[in-house]
């Protein structure tokens, strides 16, 4: 791999990574952000806990979010903002609409605030309302991630000035904070404090600071993450404090940041032929729809076959993980091609082709030819 051009310490300087680099590393994190996506609906169809700390998907999807939201704001400036709010909210209101439609049959909002309240299916800064029927949790559960996401985009410009300023002390201060913001009782904001670390590495890796960290201090760094992140969440797991790692103040934080930061430190070739290539494009072209939409598709699928089945049955799993499969497929087919329109690209079932026979593939005959010359 061709060497890649690190910024000095403070230097608000854009990252230049060569062709043959920048292609790897957009290979590599389509693939992570694919598995993290995976865990998810995994997760929500069997709802084993363990899978939250084998695989702190949520903390990786911020890394990487971070990693590309730096990389925009060095393309685009400014306007990376309003380029990534329109990808993520165009879907978000599609999904807002058909909420809002189903809910109407049991729930009508009462009163000014409730109507108020509607504002956030608009511009969610906060969790939007879902009424009161019993079943209608399944539409804004999920929605705690389009939240800390859409906060997060809306202070990178500021968050990346100070990073580049004092790179080092942010990451340190951003570690703490939810550890603060727990201990003094703050619940607001607490996913963006429980997450910012990550998203902060994802900036790191993208500058490739990450790189400059000798093996051996860094694996030390992580090796202590790990420990006082997973003690602290089996512990508190093991008092029944709480069962999802997304809500373990601090040792969410910690045991995040472990994996997040060995697996944004980490550079494999990908630019050849991988397996299930067209479903990561898929995946990664969809990733915003399949969010949204195949959490009412497990509830779907238990509804359908609690009175049949036992919910932990190996026959059970098996049919619901297939039926949420096949219903967030529709929901793709259907939806998914608002994505493009986000995106400003002609819409598609499936997501754009890459240009003849596969951008990764053809730029890589081009660099191997131009080594050859």
């Amino acid at each position: 791999m061709s060497r890649d051009v690190v910024p000095a310490r403070g230097a608000a300087v854009e990252t230049v990574p060569s062709a043959d680099s920048s292609v790897h590393r957009d290979r590599y994190l389509n693939l992570l952000r694919a598995i993290a996506l995976g865990r998810v609906v995994l997760f929500h169809v069997t709802g084993w806990v363990w899978l939250s700390l084998l695989v702190p998907a949520m903390g990786l999807m911020f890394g990487i979010a971070g990693s590309l939201m730096a990389a925009s704001l060095d393309r685009h400036g400014p306007s990376a903002v309003l380029r990534r709010l329109r990808r993520l909210l165009l879907p978000v209101w599609v999904f807002g609409v058909i909420t809002l439609a189903v809910l109407a049959v049991r729930w009508r909002p009462q009163g000014v605030g409730e109507w108020a309240g509607l504002v956030w299916w608009i511009l969610p800064l906060r969790v939007p309302p879902v009424g009161g029927p019993s079943w209608a949790w399944v539409f804004h559960i999920g929605l705690w991630y389009i939240v800390t996401y859409l906060w997060l985009v809306l202070l990178s410009p500021v968050l990346l000035r100070v990073f580049r300023r004092w790179p080092w002390p942010s990451i340190g201060v951003a570690t703490a904070l939810p550890i603060g913001v727990h201990l003094a009782g703050v619940r607001a904001g607490y996913f963006v404090a429980a997450y910012l670390s990550c998203w902060l590495l994802g900036f790191a890796h993208h500058d490739l600071l990450l790189h400059r960290v000798p093996w051996r201090w860094y694996g030390c760094l992580v090796a202590g993450l790990a420990v006082a992140g997973g003690t602290w969440v089996v512990t508190a797991m093991v008092a029944g404090v709480a069962v999802d790692l997304n809500h373990i103040a601090g040792g969410t934080t910690l045991w995040s940041m472990a994996l997040v930061a060995v697996l944004l430190r980490v550079r494999p070739r990908l630019v050849g032929r991988v397996p299930l290539g067209a479903v990561l494009r898929v995946v990664n072209a969809r990733a915003v729809t399949i969010y949204l939409w195949h959490i009412p598709a497990s509830l779907g699928m238990f509804v359908l076959l609690a009175p049949v089945l036992p919910y932990t049955s190996v026959a059970s799993i098996t049919v619901r993980l297939a039926g949420v499969c096949l219903l967030t497929a529709g929901a793709v087919l259907l939806f998914g091609w608002i994505e493009d329109v986000a995106a400003r690209r002609p819409p598609t079932l499936l997501g754009p082709r890459p240009p003849g026979g596969g951008r990764y593939r053809h730029r890589a005959r081009h660099l191997r030819a131009g080594r050859r010359r």
